[in-house]
């Protein structure tokens, strides 16, 4: 009946949301406004005592009123979500925020923060696995980036001119960089990635040939071939 309908729907309004962010890193406080509304009141407050920090009024906002939020916060008038920037452990609290749209619907949601100890990531280790002169000059190098942590995503990136071919897996990434003898050498970096970041970074010369004395173009295909395989085979 509708006193029950009343009661949860109360129950679900006062349901609080959650959310992790990290010391010095930025978040962002979903206001759980439906998306086809046009808002014309966003209020972000804080404490039972509902002490305003970003309002969003008559078309104008006001992000200073509080001063250890000022210059620290960016409110979405469209969605209503606001971000913090430069989080402290100060922030680590229970969030309210309150809208109405233009046709005078309102609604409000509450979002506890949770503020952890900035995470750090082990610095990504750059190895050369593979390394020969090409049959068409200048010299390959088959580099693998690889990170002790779990669950992290590793990226190459590369300055210069060369041919660039690359797979990753699990905690591993492998980068195929192609240079001429006279060219100037090349900068690679791995960069880790979970919520933080963490690049190491390598140049690469042509005068470190080892392993192999000639790496063939079907040898590189070879590799290619064989690690797209593996790749396959792991999923």
């Amino acid at each position: 009946n509708r006193a029950v309908f009343l009661t949860l729907l109360t129950l679900i309004k006062s349901f609080i949301l959650s959310t992790t962010g990290y010391l010095e890193g930025n978040v962002t406080l979903a206001s759980g406004a439906n998306p086809n509304w046009k808002l014309s009141t966003i209020e972000w407050s804080v404490f039972t005592n509902f002490t305003w920090i970003a309002t969003y009024r008559k078309g104008e906002e006001n992000l200073d009123r509080v001063d250890r939020y000022k210059g620290r916060l960016t409110l979405n008038t469209t969605t209503g979500d606001l971000t913090i920037h430069k989080l402290t452990k100060e922030d680590n609290m229970e969030y309210t925020v309150e809208f109405a749209n233009t046709l005078g619907k309102d609604s409000s949601s509450k979002i506890k923060l949770n503020v952890n100890r900035k995470e750090q990531l082990q610095k990504p280790t750059i190895q050369t696995v593979l390394s020969g002169t090409s049959t068409k000059g200048g010299c390959w190098k088959l580099l693998n980036c690889s990170s002790t942590d779990r669950d992290v995503n590793l990226s190459w990136h590369v300055e210069g001119p060369n041919s660039i071919e690359n797979w990753t897996g699990g905690n591993h990434t492998i980068l195929i960089v192609s240079l001429n003898t006279t060219q100037s050498p090349v900068t690679v970096t791995c960069t880790s990635r979970r919520n933080m970041r963490s690049r190491n970074m390598k140049k690469i010369y042509c005068d470190e040939i080892r392993k192999f004395e000639t790496i063939s173009d079907q040898f590189i295909v070879f590799i290619l071939i064989l690690l797209d395989c593996v790749s396959q085979n792991s999923l």
